[in-house]
């Protein structure tokens, strides 16, 4: 036998797992009606019939009003289902109707019977889940009416799953990796303009799922909870997971177009592309809910104010998410409403992608290994600065300052003649680098080697001949 809390968790079961939302409710509140437009489906759960006579009328109601439900509902469904709830025993056969619509009609006097309308395995797993939860609770759940509490209710296993994989991926750099400094995360995949610009596009996206510390991690994994949930009540998993990526790459050209020596992780870009989905649903729908969106308010504002205290904002990253997430939800809403501002979006999002591309390529590169290398040197960790000085080199990503480098950290934790010897080397492949000239007329004066130090000073000045330390050492020498 059915129970009340079967009716109420019935319906919850449709609105959490099948995306369903109630559109109309009766005074006793026996009889609700769930909707889903992108489904264009309608099911109508009824507590209580006598008689086969009380199920026919319910169903002529629905068959006989369809003009009124379409333009109620603001779309066509093309299918119905009837599920009644009742203890008493009537003839309930033949009850289908497949013309003038398709109207299915189940009537459940026993729990397992429950069972038969659920679409697939897993949700009849989490439906047969034995809780403590009363009829009330689920009655409570299902006629809230809270616009936000309606999305945080649905399942989002999207956004569950991209929290998972982020989570993942910390901990695992945090069991091999140990900790999460510069060059660790740009070996893992960080944002680095100099990396992408060579070739490494895959950074675009990798980096969105890559953390700094628990706090950045922490924030962001809250911020994906609360609007990856809205965005993908609204329009579905795969869109909204279309919605992320997109702005996640958006975040990083706009990051990569002005941030040049730094490594950037994190998938803030991405969220503030699911925030501006919302704010242009709102727009669209000019659903201006006053509750919902002081909520949103509220929670921007907190998020906001908890990044600012925490270090390596990239606001250009939000910002360029932003308006990726923006653009790509008109995109997809006028594709089907309107073609005339769909190639308008269209070519807005062409002549951004063409400009960060310009910006891109030609905006100065700054070689990411060698600011590294000297940030460690900086510290006194000439071990670690010596381990990037050997991956800058198996890379292929070496230049005349990473040779000057590396002879530097040669001279510091071994010899003078072995760093000159690096400096050398870096000559053979570098003959018109004034840095590695300059610095080997340093070191032989320092040996005394007067003429050889003239030699590599005169070169290093006719190579910039500009460069003051250049022809102060000139002067010098020829004194």
């Amino acid at each position: 036998m059915y129970t009340e809390k079967h009716y109420w968790k019935t319906i919850y079961t449709w609105i959490k797992y099948l995306n369903y939302e109630v559109v109309h409710r009766n005074q006793q509140d026996d009889e609700i009606w769930l909707a889903n437009k992108r489904k264009q489906s309608v099911v109508v759960f009824k507590n209580g019939a006598n008689t086969t006579q009380e199920v026919r009328f319910s169903k002529e109601r629905i068959i006989d009003h369809q003009e009124d439900i379409t333009s109620y509902l603001d779309f066509e469904p093309k299918h119905f289902n009837l599920y009644i709830f009742t203890e008493k025993t009537f003839a309930d056969e033949h009850l289908d109707e497949t013309d003038p619509i398709k109207l299915k009609v189940k009537v459940i006097r026993e729990e397992h019977q429950i069972d038969q309308l659920l679409p697939n395995f897993a949700i009849k797993q989490l439906y047969s889940r034995r809780e403590k939860q009363t009829p009330t609770f689920y009655k409570n759940r299902v006629l809230h009416n809270g616009e936000l509490e309606k999305h945080m209710i649905k399942f989002a296993p999207v956004t569950y799953s991209l929290i998972a994989i982020n989570v993942i991926i910390w901990l695992f750099m945090i069991v091999y990796l140990n900790h999460f400094s510069d060059i660790k995360l740009l070996d893992v995949g960080g944002l680095v303009h100099f990396n992408v610009v060579h070739g490494e596009w895959y950074r675009l996206i990798s980096s969105i799922f890559l953390h700094y510390n628990f706090e950045h991690i922490f924030m962001n994994m809250l911020s994906l909870f609360i609007f990856g949930k809205i965005v993908e009540s609204i329009i579905g998993s795969w869109r909204m997971l279309g919605i992320f990526i997109i702005s996640g790459i958006f975040a990083n050209f706009a990051s990569l177009s002005f941030n040049t020596d730094t490594v950037s992780v994190g998938a803030s870009g991405a969220i503030f592309g699911l925030i501006g989905a919302i704010i242009v649903f709102m727009y669209l729908s000019q659903k201006y809910d006053r509750k919902l969106i002081i909520q949103l308010l509220v929670v921007i504002a907190i998020l906001i104010l908890l990044s600012l205290l925490m270090s390596n904002v990239n606001i250009v990253a939000h910002i360029g998410g932003f308006i990726g997430g923006a653009l790509i939800t008109l995109m997809g809403y006028y594709f089907h409403k309107d073609r005339n501002r769909f190639w308008i979006v269209v070519i807005i999002i062409l002549l951004l992608f063409i400009a960060a591309q310009i910006r891109l390529f030609t905006i100065k590169e700054v070689n990411i290994y060698n600011a590294i290398i000297t940030k460690e040197m900086k510290k006194g960790n000439y071990s670690k600065a010596d381990k990037m000085v050997d991956q800058t080199f198996k890379k292929n990503y070496a230049d005349a300052q990473t040779y000057y480098l590396s002879g530097l950290i040669t001279s510091e934790r071994s010899s003078k003649s072995e760093g000159m010897a690096s400096w050398k080397r870096g000559l053979d492949h570098y003959p018109d680098s004034g840095l590695l000239n300059y610095q080997l007329a340093v070191a032989n004066r320092s040996l005394n080697d007067n003429d050889k130090a003239k030699k590599y000073i005169k070169k290093a000045v006719k190579i910039d001949p500009n460069n003051s330390d250049y022809k102060d050492l000139q002067k010098e020498l020829s004194d």
